[in-house]
């Protein structure tokens, strides 16, 4: 029998058709880059452009009709999908389908909208379409797959924990967005499945917090105590209840999920304040790509996330799987720093992994202090947990004590950006207090300026609320920083340097 799950986001676009706007000008609200289509280079949706040119992309409306001056309403044509409906007007249709084209969406505003992804062309993790459209890429909406196994927290409880989440990971993805009020969000996570795993009620004796449906090794067969396999299991295609579109009754197991681009992530909703769980912060399955940015026939790294899977966890669906485990006991800062750390090793553990981001990210995470300074270590996660190791003589020097062998002092230093338990002026492992003033090229990251801004504390505070727990507040404010939509940056070749964030599908 399969178990029922709660459906919160349909892999569809929503039915309506909506006001349009003035056809040359940006969205009410948004960016320009909102109101209309992208042109950039490479993409598949690039012709819809046209309409800018006086002409019409196919599917578009001309603007045949005519005003009582006896010229045309839209005398600049509309984008393909778009209509002319008043003087000066074009509009998308959301019903009785989309009207745009297949890689774009009818946008709230009315107009045609993209690329984005998932979409009709392309809904899968790792699927080619994603680097060959990569830099015209406008918006991400993962969908996730929730499951619930704490017995004391009900579905809606856990949504919301996830939602404050979501919100977290939205605001961390508007480049710049500290400082610039319109950036738009690039990632607009999903809850598209909530799973109910509790026990109703829990046996007699059951003293753990997690419910019976929580995959215990019993004994542990590898590092991890929380066997990972299980949930790929026929059983566990029975708890989530998806059906198969083409097989009425019979349950979709995990890798179908992510092979069919139902589901984008796994997050794992547990008590971790309990000696059962034995799970990591984020585990990652993901292919190898070439400094082209095209997959390898290399086997694919079972060791994306923050660890690895164990040997014996068979995970192997072809695409990317990324588990992520939140502790109901804390918040959405504490899940931030868990997926940024699953960040940091895509970006810097493995220069086979995706070379193109790792040729930048290990220095803009303060994670090649090796090679950038010659000392003997790469970052301050060598220093040793629970005192300070780091000091800050000047606004532009370091001098670290790791040890009685290891101190010296770097002048002059610029820390970047630093890493998710480092802030530029970071003293200690999660420092979010530090009263030191450092100069950072942080927010000038490979613009060609070579310019350095001061770095205190009170610019991350500012997320305190948003991401209250963990290293939460400087997390956003550190995603922000990261090359995103129209970032300016420039690469080793004075390119526009790629948007990071797609590469969290490849």
């Amino acid at each position: 029998m399969l178990v029922s799950a709660r459906r919160l986001a349909a892999p569809g676009l929503g039915a309506l058709l909506l006001q349009g706007v003035a056809c040359l000008g940006p969205a009410p609200g948004g960016s320009a880059s909102e109101g209309s289509a992208s042109a950039s280079a490479g993409s598949a949706s690039a012709a819809t452009t046209a309409a800018s040119e006086g002409t019409t992309s196919a599917g578009g409306s001309s603007g045949g009709a005519s005003s009582e001056s006896g010229g045309p309403l839209c005398p600049s044509g509309c984008l393909a999908g778009e209509t002319c409906v008043a003087d000066g007007v074009c509009a998308c249709a959301r019903e009785p389908e989309d009207s745009c084209p297949p890689e774009l969406e009818c946008g709230a505003d009315g107009r045609c909208f993209g690329p984005v992804w998932p979409n009709r062309v392309s809904q899968v993790n790792s699927d080619p379409w994603i680097s060959e459209n990569h830099q015209a890429i406008r918006r991400m909406r993962p969908r996730v797959l929730a499951l619930n196994f704490v017995n004391a927290r009900s579905n809606a409880e856990m949504v919301a924990d996830l939602e404050g989440a979501i919100a977290g990971l939205r605001e961390g993805s508007r480049f710049h967005g500290h400082s610039d009020a319109a950036a738009p969000a690039f990632l607009e996570y999903a809850i598209a499945y909530a799973i109910d795993l509790r026990d109703d009620p829990p046996p007699p004796g059951w003293t753990y917090h997690n419910s019976t449906r929580y995959p215990r090794e019993d004994p542990v067969e590898g590092y991890w105590g929380f066997d990972y396999e299980r949930l790929f299991s026929a059983e566990f295609a029975g708890y989530y209840g998806i059906e198969d579109p083409e097989a009425p009754g019979e349950a979709l197991g995990l890798c179908q999920l992510f092979q069919r681009g139902l589901i984008h992530e796994v997050w794992v909703y547990g008590d971790a304040d309990v000696p059962d769980v034995g799970a990591a912060e984020v585990l990652e399955l993901k292919p190898r790509y070439d400094a082209a940015r095209e997959r390898t026939k290399d086997p694919m790294s079972r060791c994306a996330g923050n660890g690895c899977f164990d040997e014996e966890d068979a995970v192997s669906c072809g695409v990317t799987v990324r588990i992520a485990w939140f502790n109901n006991t804390r918040g959405p800062g504490c899940f931030l720093e868990s997926l940024s750390h699953g960040l940091e090793s895509t970006g810097a553990g493995d220069p086979n992994l995706i070379p193109y981001l790792f040729d930048y990210f290990p220095t803009f995470a303060g994670l090649d202090l090796g090679k950038r300074y010659g000392v003997p270590f790469q970052s301050w996660y060598s220093c040793p947990y629970g005192q300070p190791c780091v000091d800050y003589p000047s606004a532009t020097s370091a001098h670290y004590s790791l040890s009685a062998d290891v101190e010296g002092t770097i002048d002059p230093f610029d820390p970047v950006c630093g890493n998710v338990h480092w802030p530029p002026n970071g003293r200690q492992h999660y420092d979010l207090s530090s009263p030191h003033e450092v100069m950072s090229s942080c927010v000038h990251y490979r613009d060609g300026s070579g310019e350095s801004e001061p770095y205190t504390s009170s610019l991350h505070q500012a997320y305190s609320k948003l991401a209250p727990d963990c290293m939460g507040p400087f997390i956003v404010w550190w995603r922000q920083n990261m090359p995103g939509l129209d970032n300016g940056a420039l690469d080793d070749e004075g390119q526009p340097m790629l948007n990071w964030w797609p590469f969290l599908f490849y």
